[in-house]
Formats: structure tokens, sequence, C-alpha cells
């Protein structure tokens, strides 16, 4: 008997060591990927961090959005790595991020230039002969620029528990003389999910003449309020806007209110939509709202 127990405690602990060396090869070999010269192994090497139940690989992910300061062209400091290593630590939620975060935003935003130029499309962007600002339906996967890097860092922020220093820089970016980083700065507001944020997105929204800015601050106030009231028409109104950036993000917006009501009006617009992109988005908003989910 005595025997039988001894067995039974070498096979345990054999199998807890074999199990220990298997997680430490996989964080070995993740990083050893974060120092490669591809962006999408990177990004990969990202991914498979940030879907690790425990806290382990978020100090990998801060230092891949940090970069190497002493390889500044490096494919280790592009924009793109920033961008997916500031989401995965939105996805992670352990505020040891919030820092990393606002130090690389602050870094980073400072030579941001006041807004982007707008920049000509070709029908395979699905705006022919048409001109639009960057937004996050319009870039080559890999290709990101600095702007929507720190873009996803405002919306990490928002989506992490609130410090003083997170909710000042989410803020002072909603009045950033960028339009797009005002834009993600009301995702931030939205994301965070404190009400006492209204009264600066309303005010923000009155001043906003940037057609893309504005139905994102919209949104933010939106789902915020969920209400059906003046704003929620708005929204509506802004499905069959000349923009696709724009009706994407109204489309966005109902998702966020989740109000069964909307789905008769995504519903309609789907049929005429003709940007691929905001079409996937609207069919995948119509589907949620149409949804059954327990309260």
């Amino acid at each position: 008997m005595i025997r039988k127990f001894f067995l039974l405690l070498c096979f345990l602990f054999v199998s807890v060591s074999l199990l220990a060396e298997t997680d430490e090869r996989f964080f070995e070999i993740q990083r050893a990927r974060l120092s490669s010269s591809d962006v999408f192994e990177i990004r990969d090497a990202i991914d498979k961090l940030t879907f690790v139940k425990s806290g382990q690989g978020i100090r990998d992910i801060i230092s891949a959005m940090e970069g190497s300061p002493h390889f500044p062209s490096s494919p280790g400091n592009a924009p793109a790595v920033k961008f997916y290593a500031a989401q995965a630590l939105g996805k992670k939620g352990d505020k040891i991020a919030i820092s990393y975060l606002i130090k690389t935003y602050q870094k980073e935003s400072a030579n941001i230039p006041e807004h982007n130029p707008p920049k000509r499309r070709t029908l395979k962007d699905g705006v022919a002969d048409g001109q639009s600002p960057s937004s996050p339906y319009f870039y080559e996967d890999g290709d990101i620029p600095i702007t929507l890097a720190c873009g996803e860092i405002l919306r990490a922020l928002g989506s992490l528990p609130l410090t003083p220093e997170s909710e000042s820089t989410i803020k002072s970016a909603l009045t950033s003389p960028n339009f797009y980083l005002r834009s993600s700065a009301a995702d931030a507001m939205y994301f965070s999910g404190k009400k006492e944020s209204l009264s600066n997105l309303q005010e923000a929204l009155g001043k906003e003449s940037v057609p893309y800015a504005k139905i994102s601050i919209l949104s933010a106030v939106v789902g915020l309020e969920r209400l059906p009231n003046q704003n929620y028409k708005s929204v509506l109104e802004s499905l069959t806007d000349k923009d696709p950036e724009v009706r994407g993000k109204a489309s966005d917006a109902l998702k966020r209110l989740d109000f069964r009501t909307s789905a008769p009006y995504l519903e309609k617009v789907i049929q005429t939509e003709n940007n691929s992109k905001v079409l996937k988005q609207m069919k995948s908003d119509y589907q949620f709202l149409v949804s059954f989910r327990t309260p």
C-alpha cells in the first residue's frame, strides 16, 4: 500500500514537472518570436500570449509595445506592433499595464500631426474617386500608422480600471488637435462605462466638425445614455452617410445601445451597403441585435 502511494506521488511529481517545463518552453518560444523581423510573427506571438489565462506573458507584451530604443527602425518598433500589443493589454485586463500604456502614448502621440491628410482611395478600398481620412476601416494588415496605434492605446486604457492618470490622459485626448485621437478617446470613455464622462462627451460633440470624430463621440454618448432619444435618431441617420467609415461607426453604436428596435434599420441599409468591410460589420451587428441572450 505504501509502495503504491509512493509510486503515485512520483507520477504526480513527474507530471507536474513536465507541465511546468512545457509551459516554460511555450513562453521561451513566444519571447523569441517577439524578436522576429516579421511583424506578422510578432503579432501571432502576442495573440498567443494574450489568451494565456495567468498573468504570465503580460510583461513580454509590454516590452513588445515599448520596443527597443537602440534599434528605432527595426520591425519590432513598428506602429503595428504597438497597436497589437495595446489591443492585447486591453484584453488581458491587468492594471499593471496602465503606466506603460500612458508612457508609450505620451511618447508616440507627441509627434502626431494635427490631422491626417485625406488619402485618395481606389475601387479596392470600396470608395473609388473618393477621399477618406485614415481610420480602422482602411488600412492594410500590418501597415498601421502610429496614429492608429495611439488610438488603440487609448481604447486599452478605457478598457482597464481607471486611474487618475489614465482618466486624465483620455480626457486630454478628447481635445487633441488630431481627429482620430479625439475619436479614440471617445471610444475609451465608452469602454470605461463611466457615465460621469457624458458631460465631457456632450461638450466635445457640440464642438466637433470632422464627421468620423463626430460619429465616434456620438456613439460613446449613445452607448452610455442607452436612451431612445435624439442622439439615437442621429445615429440611425448616420447609417446612410456618404462616408463608409461613418456608416460603420454608426452600426457599431447601435450594437452598443443594444435595442432590438434598431435591427430593422440595420437590415434595410445592409441591402444597399457596397463597402465589404462595413457590410461585414453591419451583418455581425445585426445578428447580435436579433440574437437571443439571457439578461
